[in-house]
């Protein structure tokens, strides 16, 4: 899932959490007037300020190549009935399992297709582990927009069961809930 070819050096990234004194967020373009709006506009500052999400930026020599936005959230087990591996967890009379969402990824058009969205979710799993000893998540979440999925998809990530919620989810939203189970690593 993440041994495809990078065509940089994950030692070339730097991961730096964002501040409100960021530079450089204006030339920052991924090509989604959305994506690049939350960054440039007091959206992620709101967010920070709000503890709605914690954002991080990769630098590649100097320059935002690309950025993350992550909260905590669970994903309810009436998501996962179809999934073996969840069907015992009911024993413990949970409702959910505990998650990290990622709430965006982008990565500059200059630096697309070169592996960063890649190194950014391997981070973010990895990330997950280390602070598991805080406070426990069993998985990745992300909304993905339809074109976002392949990338997702080739990562590992496996889509939730279909219930009403999430069709409708579909239908307006045009997003689909993926996940991915950090017990696979």
């Amino acid at each position: 899932m993440f041994d495809h070819v990078a065509l940089h050096s994950a030692g070339d990234l730097s991961f730096e959490p964002f501040k409100a004194d960021t530079r450089d967020v204006v030339s920052f373009d991924c090509g989604n007037a959305s994506l690049n709006d939350f960054l440039r506009t007091k959206e992620v500052r709101e967010y920070e300020e709000e503890l709605l999400g914690k954002t991080t930026l990769v630098i590649c020599k100097g320059r935002i190549v690309a950025y993350y936005t992550l909260f905590n959230t669970k994903l309810r087990i009436e998501y996962l009935r179809t999934y073996k591996s969840f069907s015992r967890l009911a024993q413990y009379k949970v409702d959910g399992i505990p998650a990290i969402a990622i709430g965006r990824l982008a990565v500059d058009k200059d630096w697309q297709n070169k592996g960063i969205g890649r190194t950014c979710v391997k981070r973010i799993m990895m990330d997950a582990f280390g602070g598991s000893w805080m406070s426990a998540s069993r998985l990745v979440v992300v909304q993905a927009k339809e074109r976002a999925r392949p990338f997702y998809e080739k990562l590992g990530f496996e889509y939730v069961f279909e219930t009403r919620h999430e069709k409708q989810l579909a239908r307006t939203k045009d997003t689909r809930t993926m996940f991915f189970d950090l017990r696979a690593i």
